[in-house]
C-alpha cells in the first residue's frame, strides 16, 4: 500500500476542495447548475472515488482503475442526459402532477439506479480485469460503489429536498379548500385554445372564449379601470387602484416574437389581485409575460400575514408576517423584524426529469396562494395548514371576484390593442 498512498493523500485534498462545491449545487436548480459544471466536478469526484474505493478494497493502485471509473460516470452521466428526454423515461412517468410525483420520483430513482448499474458494470470489469472469481466480484463491488454514491447524491444533490413541494406539504383535492371569499379562476386551457372559467375546485367549467389561432397564447392579466395618481418627491408618482370601477380581463399573445395585449371581457370583476409595492400600485407591472412573471405575489393589499413570493429559478419562498406587520410593505424595517424567521419555508419542484418554476402568482382571501406551476398545473396553496391542491390544467391564472348581478360584462371589440413590445426570440410562456 505504501507506494500509492501519495495518490491516495492527493485525490483526498482534492476531493475535500470539491466536496462544499457539490453541496452547493443542492442550493438551485438545474439552470443555476451549468452542465459543464456537472461534467468536469460531480461527475470527475464520484469517478474518483469508485477508483479509492477499488483500491482500497482490492489493495492496489492502478492507473486503468481511475480511468475505467471516470470513463464509466462519464458514459452514465451522458446516458442519464438522454434517458430523462427519451421515450422510454415518458411513459414510465405518464402525466405528470404533483398527484402522482412522489410516486414518479422514486420510481425514476429505483430505475436509474438499475440503469447504471448495468451500464457501468463492463467498466468496473475492465478496472478489476485479472482477479479471481471476476464476475462475483465485480457484481458485488458495482453494487456497493453504487449504493455509497447514490446515498452521497441524495446527500448533497438531490434528495426529497428537490421535490419539497409534494414533500413539506400535503396533497389534497382542491374542495378542501374552505373560501372565505368567493373567487372565480380564469385560465387558458392547456391545448391554448379557450379561455376557460371555474370555481376555486376546478368545478363548473364554462368556456369564456376562443383564441386567436394566428398567436401563441402568453398568459391573461387582469388591469383595473381606473388608477388615480399622486405625485411625490420620487422618481414616479404614487399609483392608487380605484376599487370601485372593477377590472378589464385582457390575454397576452405572441405575434412572430411581439407581444400584444388584446382586451377579452370588459368589466369582467369587481376585484383581483394586483402588483403591490410598498403599499403602491404599479400599472407597468400588469402584463409582464410569464417568463418573467415572478416575484411578490400579486394581492389586494388586505391585512393577510404570510407573505409568497417566487424567482427566476423557479421555487416558493413562504414566511409569516410578525403581529401588527402587513407581509408586502416593508415599511423600512430590517426583515427579521418584519417577519417570523422560523415560518421561512422553500418549495421546489427540481428533479433532473421535472423542473416546474412558479409563476402568474396570486394572494387572496384566507391567506391563500393560486399559481401555475410548471407547464400546465393551476395550483392552489395554504401555507397554515401546509396543504397544496391541482385545481386544474391550463396555464395563465387570474383570480377575480365574481362580477356584481348588476354589473354587465361584455366581450371588447375583437381588434382592440393597448400594447405592444417587441421581445427577443422567445418560445410561449407554457414552458415551465
Amino acid at each position: 500500500m505504501k507506494h500509492f498512498r501519495p495518490i491516495l493523500l492527493i485525490m483526498f485534498m482534492v476531493m475535500m476542495v470539491l466536496l462544499p462545491l457539490v453541496a452547493h449545487a443542492n442550493a438551485g436548480p438545474p439552470v443555476a447548475v451549468p452542465f459543464s459544471f456537472h461534467l468536469m466536478s460531480i461527475t470527475w469526484i464520484i469517478g474518483i472515488g469508485e477508483a479509492l474505493l477499488l483500491c482500497v478494497l482490492f489493495r492496489t493502485c492502478k492507473v486503468r482503475i481511475f480511468l475505467s471509473m471516470i470513463a464509466a460516470n462519464y458514459a452514465s452521466a451522458f446516458f442519464g442526459i438522454w434517458f430523462v428526454k427519451s421515450a422510454y423515461a415518458a411513459r414510465i412517468m405518464g402525466d405528470l402532477t404533483i398527484e402522482n410525483l412522489e410516486s414518479v420520483f422514486w420510481t425514476m430513482v429505483y430505475v436509474s439506479f438499475v440503469l447504471t448499474i448495468i451500464l457501468e458494470f463492463p467498466f468496473f470489469l475492465a478496472a478489476l480485469y485479472g482477479r479471481k472469481h471476476l464476475i462475483p466480484k465485480t457484481m458485488a463491488t458495482t453494487l456497493l460503489a453504487h449504493c455509497i454514491g447514490y446515498a452521497l447524491i441524495f446527500t448533497f444533490y438531490i434528495g426529497e429536498e428537490s421535490i419539497s413541494m409534494v414533500t413539506k406539504l400535503k396533497v389534497v383535492p382542491a374542495s378542501t379548500f374552505e373560501m372565505k371569499e368567493d373567487y372565480d379562476l380564469y385560465y387558458i386551457s392547456a391545448d391554448g385554445k379557450h379561455v376557460l372559467c371555474s370555481d376555486m375546485a376546478g368545478n363548473e367549467t364554462k368556456v369564456i372564449t376562443e383564441l386567436d389561432i394566428d398567436g401563441v397564447p402568453d398568459r391573461l392579466c387582469a388591469r383595473p379601470r381606473k388608477i388615480m395618481e399622486e405625485e411625490t418627491d420620487k422618481q414616479f408618482p404614487n399609483e392608487h387602484v380605484c376599487w370601485e370601477y372593477g377590472f378589464d380581463l385582457f390575454v397576452l399573445m405572441q405575434y412572430n416574437h411581439l407581444y400584444k395585449t388584446k382586451l377579452l371581457v370588459e368589466n369582467f370583476s369587481p376585484h383581483s389581485p394586483v402588483s403591490f409595492w410598498d403599499d403602491g400600485y404599479h400599472d407597468f407591472m400588469w402584463d409582464t409575460e410569464t417568463d418573467s412573471d415572478f416575484g411578490e405575489f400579486r394581492n389586494s393589499g388586505n391585512n393577510e400575514r404570510w407573505k409568497f413570493q417566487s424567482d427566476y429559478l423557479g421555487p416558493l419562498y413562504v414566511v409569516k408576517a410578525k403581529q401588527g406587520y402587513l407581509p408586502y410593505v416593508r415599511q423600512y424595517k430590517m426583515h427579521n423584524e418584519r417577519y417570523e424567521e422560523d415560518t421561512y419555508i422553500r418549495y421546489s419542484v427540481d428533479t433532473p426529469f421535472a423542473q416546474w418554476s412558479v409563476r402568474n402568482g396570486s394572494h387572496i382571501a384566507s391567506d391563500y396562494a393560486v399559481f401555475k406551476l410548471g407547464k400546465d398545473q393551476i395550483c392552489i396553496l395554504d401555507p397554515e395548514k401546509k396543504q397544496i391542491a391541482l385545481i386544474a390544467r391550463g396555464f395563465g391564472p387570474v383570480v377575480a371576484k365574481p362580477p356584481l348581478d348588476n354589473a354587465e360584462a361584455l366581450p371588447a371589440i375583437a381588434e382592440e390593442t393597448l400594447q405592444e413590445s417587441v421581445k427577443p426570440n422567445e418560445s410561449s410562456s407554457q414552458s415551465s
